[in-house]
């Protein structure tokens, strides 16, 4: 007769759990084999260990294990993605109400589809480079002053951050893109810990849009196909975040539809200030940098004239 390890070593914990188990009374006939309380459903109401356990064999660690620890694919990525698709100014103020057991946590869900965005965006920077040389290079095209050249090198290096790292400016401005939008968002009584989860669900999501948007412009290389993309991906985002924005203003009752509309617009266009903003700001340290770095792009001035009793 074999011995059986599994059955074994499930019966020593269940041993030692009951052993420990809270409270006084006999130990249960099922008792979790965590911590020894009573089962009475799916889950120990006690330390919330799932009652199925079995022993942890190749099959289940890759079909199964694996999967829900990256992913969380059997009640979360998945299912929050399309309630974001489907619902999702109601489904953020259900998570912010305490509707969270369904739910993926805004910040993964952020991590990890911009995770996903930028390993495909990383497949064609190649392609993206060559068209930002193209379109630089037909636009610097006849001009060989020094201001014109060291926008052009500037240019090609502000876009190249861009192109190596394509959601790292979201990230970054996510907390000021936060405040901005609480400003308009108070009136419906959320905190600013509340609307920075918001903006999380909502950048995350929009990522995916875009990269749906513009990856058959990837694949195809074309320089033209991309900026027609790229303005098709800024008009999903503006109309996305309208609608998301009107949604969670449903809390104020108060608000009429335009007003609530009104607002969600207000929002966006303070997010693209604060972008516009960081652009600028980025730009100027730039060019700081090229001008230390490329003496002959150094924007020289004009020598100043002599007075005409000095030259005489």
């Amino acid at each position: 007769m074999s011995f059986d390890y599994s059955l074994h070593l499930t019966a020593a914990v269940a041993a030692e759990a009951l052993e420990s188990a809270p409270g006084s009374g006999p130990p249960a006939q099922h008792a979790c084999l965590d911590c020894g309380a009573a089962l009475t459903d799916r889950f120990c109401a006690h330390c919330g260990q799932p009652a199925d356990t079995h022993r942890i064999t190749l099959k289940h660690l890759l079909l199964h294990d694996l999967p829900h620890s990256v992913w969380h694919v059997d009640k979360g990525l998945a299912f929050t993605f399309w309630q974001m698709l489907t619902r999702p100014g109601l489904t953020i103020r259900g998570y912010l109400a305490g509707q969270r057991t369904r739910q993926f946590r805004p910040v993964s869900y952020l991590l990890l589809l911009m995770g996903l965005s930028a390993l495909v965006f990383s497949a064609f920077q190649t392609n993206l480079q060559q068209a930002v040389q193209a379109a630089l290079a037909a636009q610097s095209a006849g001009a060989g002053s020094p201001p014109a050249a060291l926008m052009a090198v500037v240019m090609e290096r502000y876009l190249s951050i861009g192109i190596k790292h394509p959601s790292l400016v979201q990230l970054v401005l996510l907390p000021l893109n936060a405040l901005v939008a609480w400003r308009l968002l108070r009136r419906a009584g959320y905190n600013y810990a509340e609307v920075l989860l918001a903006n999380a669900f909502i950048v995350g999501t929009f990522t995916v849009l875009n990269l749906v948007i513009v990856l058959p412009a990837l694949l195809v290389g074309n320089s033209a196909f991309m900026l027609l993309a790229s303005k098709g991906a800024f008009i999903v985002t503006l109309v996305y975040t309208l609608w998301v924005n009107a949604q969670l203003l449903l809390a104020a009752p108060a608000l009429t539809a335009a007003r609530r509309y009104g607002r969600a617009l207000g929002i966006f266009l303070l997010q693209i200030g604060v972008l516009v903003l960081a652009a600028a700001t980025c730009m100027a340290v730039l060019t700081f940098q090229v001008q230390r770095e490329r003496p002959d792009l150094r924007l020289h001035t004009a020598p100043k004239k002599l007075p005409t009793a000095a030259m005489r």
